[in-house]
């Protein structure tokens, strides 16, 4: 294994982990307003679920990308296709400090997917 791919794959390991734990803490801050709003709370409920989960799952997928799993590319990279378009719904509602970061991450994520020595690392193998 040469030593420049070894910091590509610790680098996208550490930006999937900040999603999942950035994911993660924004489920619980839902949970947390939810439960002291007295408001409808089966959408914050449902919000706070699906942060919860997602940022779980990215936290499992950057360990299997740590590892150099070729099945954890998909996943990671459908995941992290998302932000774009919410991106854009935050930027027109004037959230701009919340969407530029979460686009760029999720940016990052999806540019070191594709450089030549990731792709050939996480090709799957027949």
């Amino acid at each position: 294994m040469p030593a420049a791919r070894v910091p590509l794959v610790r680098r996208l390991a550490l930006l999937l982990a900040l999603e999942g734990v950035a994911l993660v803490a924004v489920g619980i801050g839902y949970a947390v307003v939810g439960l002291s709003s007295g408001a409808d709370r089966a959408p914050i409920e449902l919000a706070s679920g699906a942060a919860v989960l997602t940022g779980l799952l990215l936290l499992l997928l950057a360990r299997a990308v740590d590892r150099s799993r070729p099945w954890s590319r998909s996943p990671a990279v459908v995941i992290n296709v998302f932000p774009f378009p919410l991106g854009l719904t935050l930027l027109d509602a004037g959230v701009w400090w919340v969407a530029l970061p979460m686009v760029a991450l999720a940016g990052s994520v999806l540019y070191l997917f594709a450089t030549p020595d990731l792709r050939e690392r996480f090709r799957e193998r027949a």
